[in-house]
């Protein structure tokens, strides 16, 4: 197999985790997503997906206030968070 190939081929690999598929959801949230988004500068689709993702770390977390679940995934995202170095 050539090099540009197999880099075609990890290419669509890459691509094919990356594709979205259309989900229904209610006219409501839409609308909540589609508000929120314009005011934080997202899609509809990724203001949906932040929140699904606090949400998740929130239910993953119940002992953490939600708005500390969310700043940890700011500064995540941002790359703010030292790694962990356990002292021995």
């Amino acid at each position: 197999m050539s090099v540009a190939s197999s880099a075609k081929k990890e290419k669509e690999a890459v691509g094919a985790r990356d594709r979205t598929i259309p989900v229904r959801v209610s006219r409501s949230l839409y609308d909540d997503a589609r508000r929120t988004a314009v005011a934080e500068c997202r899609t509809i689709a990724g203001q949906i997906e932040y929140w699904s993702q606090v949400g998740r770390a929130a239910l993953d977390n119940p002992d953490l206030p939600v708005e500390f679940v969310r700043s940890i995934l700011v500064a995540k995202a941002r790359r703010e968070i030292e790694p962990f170095d356990p002292e021995d």
